[in-house]
């Protein structure tokens, strides 16, 4: 048998059929996948079997061992009812009633387990559970037959099975009574500068251009779409000329150029556009089918594949849609089919036609599974494998040359392969003159109804919303994408200029008394060109965006001070932003050139005079960035992890330290990166300095010349002597040991990790370091894992404790790295505190950890605002 050619029955195949219904959107149970379903299950065989294949399958062992061919995931079923259904119509409905019942796990209402069926009043049974056995048995392709439907605890039918009466399957045709009449109920949306404008901002609710009655919100009396209600006419040209008229009506009513007219099948994701047919004939399965086959399958061929598979799993969408009604009947498969004139009467003529023959087209191919499957999801080379046929039967109809004209359009459109284009404005394709005025929607913030319930807002009420130090009073409107996002708002054009926020951000929101505070916004203070941080920059933006916060990086010229908004860089580009609610102080300067400004001034403007918190204050950046202060500081607890240090005050000193260690380091008080570092080594033959930014050498025979020398240096820059220490190695590798301390939301120290920094060099420097995890040195360091772990604890446990005495001195801040090192007596010494740590774990490929970092970054960060975030 080719199945392409002959009816293909799937009556023995119970999962097969169980899918098609899914596929059409028919509320059905739900074919399961033993592998990943959740258990239990109830295991099914192919065929009939009067309930006695079924059983519940507790274990998916059990599916191993099994003779069942396929499950069904397990339903608590209140009642059953049978219908008949014969062509379009219920003839009669049957409850199931126990006589002398076997009940196992599940009731099983068959006859082979003592239940009957008992014939009820049709009134007993809603309209809808009519609907529901009518569309299930014509997807299948049956035109007679038994449904069976479910009846859930909440009163929703679902269909348990279906039973054709006959294996015939032959529907009695009747030609239809000429005249009859065509009308047209049709859908369109507003899109005011890509965003969704509610149709009741300009159209009522009732006339001929009004509103579907589709709320953005329930309750909201904001209607998302616009429906035109043109006369009914006796001919397509007649209803094609009333659809022209109303849509020129309603341009007038809306004469904006940035309002755009979107039709088509889903303008907006999640609001479906219908293009409903009204036909003055009695509905009838010869009809239907041809509509779906002749009508349907074709436009299918042209519209956009994106958006049509989504309205063709809505309760609109679909082949088999239809409402009877006191003219005749509604068929609402179609989607909005008004984007272009010339389409829209090709597309009327064609329904016109098509209805007025449907006696004479079969639909051969329409019930079968691929071609379903291949409508369902817009696989539109599939279904131009019906075209040639379909087409000939069209233009072998005696109306066909009547309409020659209008339908060769559509026709052409299919051959060309030309698609729908759906993101333009209707008015144009209908060329209708749009006046070159704009709309203002005003200060609206769209927020949905149970965010407005969390923060006490009320829809319509006048709030006012601050982003960063900005604010500005708005109107509080229903998000009219609830659904599909709960937790996302979102803001007018007008209010994204007033506040000064990028187009793309879809920010976060919390709420006080009057004030809705959007964000957080994180602004970086760094100075260009940002080198290596790019990337650690970068990775902070993408994950801020998955949080709904902004990150931008700035540098102090980018600031305008009198209108208080800064030019900022993000990952899109760069742009104008407000203020930041929270600053990340990354501001690196390395060049020789003085700078035109004081950074410090600036600090200390943005955090006194415009009150802007600092994840780390400059107060900490003041107490790391004197190595003396710090020394004092931490001298007073911690002097088990502190090399010995003195203030260099002269070389009589120096000398001293010399006599009791042999090699020193002379550290200028607020020096960074081995600036201004000096290496002294007391040796038989003199004294040797070693300069690390010069990398030059110098050799002292009399202490005359070393007194000398340290009088010229300390007269320049202060200097601290400190005790060299010895320091493990590996590989002939200096060995030191970077923790990375970070707060949470909860304003907690938490060690983020720990990384390995090696150099050959004495001092480390980022040119020559080498980083890598801390488990491989201390694998090689201390293979007893007993040993090893209480190491790398002590690390950490000192790393705190020295950051706890910092906090203590200097008020909260967020991050800080400890470097320590292990000597060769196996003491822990503190080498340097930074308060501008780079982020190495990306380096060690520990990216996970980079991540961790970055996120508790961003929730310290929200946690310094009106924002608590949950824990990372």
């Amino acid at each position: 048998m080719d199945l392409m050619k002959e009816r293909f029955w799937i009556e023995s195949d119970k999962e097969l059929m169980l899918q098609i219904l899914k596929l059409n959107n028919v509320p059905v149970i739900e074919v399961m996948d033993p592998r990943t379903c959740v258990y239990p299950i109830v295991g099914r065989r192919f065929g009939n079997h009067n309930g006695k294949d079924i059983s519940v399958i507790h274990l998916m062992e059990q599916t191993l061992e099994s003779e069942h061919d396929f499950y069904t995931k397990l339903y608590s079923i209140d009642k059953e009812y049978r219908l008949y259904v014969d062509g379009l119509s219920i003839k009669k409905i049957e409850r199931a009633v126990a006589q002398q019942a076997i009940f196992e796990e599940i009731s099983i209402r068959t006859a082979a387990y003592g239940w009957e069926w008992e014939e009820v009043d049709g009134d007993q049974v809603p309209l809808e559970w009519h609907m529901v056995a009518i569309r299930a048995l014509y997807v299948t392709g049956y035109t007679k037959g038994y449904v069976k439907l479910g009846i859930l605890a909440n009163e929703r039918a679902i269909v348990v099975d279906i039973n054709p009466v006959s294996m015939e399957n032959v529907d009695d045709t009747e030609e239809p009574k000429i005249p009859f009449t065509i009308g047209a109920d049709i859908e369109f949306m507003l899109s005011c500068d890509q965003e969704l404008l509610p149709a009741s901002t300009f159209f009522p609710i009732e006339g001929d251009i009004g509103c579907d009655d589709r709320q953005i919100e329930k309750d909201s009396g904001e209607y998302a779409l616009v429906e035109i209600r043109p006369e009914k006419a006796d001919s397509p040209d007649e209803l094609h000329h009333h659809i022209k008229q109303l849509i020129e009506k309603a341009s007038t009513m809306v004469p904006y150029q940035n309002i755009e007219f979107r039709s088509g099948s889903m303008p907006f994701n999640g609001y479906q556009c219908g293009g409903h047919l009204h036909f003055g004939l009695a509905p009838s399965l010869s009809l239907l089918r041809a509509l779906d086959h002749y009508l349907a399958i074709p436009i299918a061929m042209i519209e956009e594949p994106r958006t049509a598979k989504k309205r063709r799993r809505t309760t609109h969408g679909g082949i088999g849609r239809f409402r009877v009604k006191s003219y005749g009947f509604e068929y609402i498969s179609l989607s909005s089919m008004i984007l272009e004139s010339k389409l829209t009467k090709s597309i009327l003529c064609l329904a016109y036609l098509v209805a007025r023959h449907h006696h004479e087209l079969q639909a051969d191919f329409l019930f079968h599974p691929n071609i379903q499957r291949a409508y369902y999801h817009a696989n539109i080379p599939v279904l131009k494998k019906l075209w040639q046929e379909i087409k000939s039967k069209l233009l072998a109809t005696s109306s066909y040359l009547k309409f020659k004209e209008e339908i060769d359009y559509l026709i052409e459109m299919i051959e060309h392969g030309r698609e729908i284009e759906e993101s333009s404005d209707i008015r144009k394709n209908w060329d209708i003159t749009v006046p070159n005025a704009s709309y203002d929607t005003g200060l609206i913030i769209n927020i949905p109804k149970k965010m407005r319930e969390k923060f006490h807002l009320k829809e319509g009420e006048q709030t006012f919303v601050s982003a960063g130090k900005n604010i500005s009073p708005a109107t509080i409107h229903a998000y009219p994408f609830a659904f599909r996002n709960a937790d996302t708002i979102q803001l007018s054009k007008s209010l994204r200029s007033e506040l000064n926020l990028p187009n793309n951000w879809i920010p976060k929101l919390t709420a006080r008394g009057s004030v809705i505070t959007l964000g957080p916004i994180i602004g970086i203070l760094a100075k260009k060109p940002f080198d290596r941080q790019t990337t650690y920059f970068q990775h902070l933006f993408k994950l801020a965006k998955e949080k709904q916060m902004f990150v931008y990086v700035f540098e102090p010229l980018d600031i305008d001070w009198d209108k208080q908004v800064i030019r900022g860089t993000t990952l899109d580009g760069e742009g104008t932003f407000p203020f930041p609610a929270v600053i990340y102080d990354r501001f690196l300067f390395r060049g020789k050139k003085k700078l035109g400004y004081s950074i410090d001034e600036i600090r200390v403007k943005l955090q006194t005079i415009h009150h802007i918190p600092f994840i780390n204050p400059p107060a900490l950046f003041q107490l790391t960035g004197n190595k003396w202060s710090t020394f004092q500081l931490l001298s007073k607890e911690h002097e088990a992890y502190l090399p010995e240090t003195r203030l260099l005050t002269g070389a009589n000193n120096l000398i001293e330290m010399l006599n009791l260690y042999g090699e020193v380091y002379l550290k200028p008080l607020d020096g960074s990166l081995s600036k201004g570092l000096i290496r002294v080594i007391r040796k038989p033959s003199g004294i040797s300095l070693y300069e690390f930014n010069s990398s030059t050498v110098q050799e002292f025979k009399q202490m005359d010349d070393l007194i000398l020398f340290t009088s010229s240096l300390i007269q320049k820059t202060p200097y601290l002597v400190q005790e060299g220490i010895r320091r493990k190695r590996i590989d002939g590798k200096n060995i030191e040991i970077r923790v990375y301390m970070q707060k949470s939301q909860k304003k907690n120290w938490l060690r983020t990790g720990m990384v390995t920094r090696l150099t050959k060099e004495e001092v480390m420097n980022e040119e020559f370091e080498e980083n890598v995890r801390l488990s491989k040195v201390m694998e090689v360091l201390y293979p007893n894992a007993n040993k090893r772990r209480y190491r790398t604890n002590e690390l950490a446990k000192a790393a705190k404790a020295i950051v706890l005495t910092v906090e203590q001195e200097i008020g909260e801040f967020g991050e800080i790295a400890v470097d320590l090192c292990i000597d060769q007596y196996e003491s822990i010494k503190l080498l340097e505190v930074n308060a501008k740590p780079d982020n190495l774990f990306s380096q060690i490929k520990a990216y996970k950890l980079r991540t961790i970092a970055a996120n508790r970054l961003l929730d310290y960060a929200a946690s310094l605002t009106e924002y608590r975030n949950e824990e990372r």
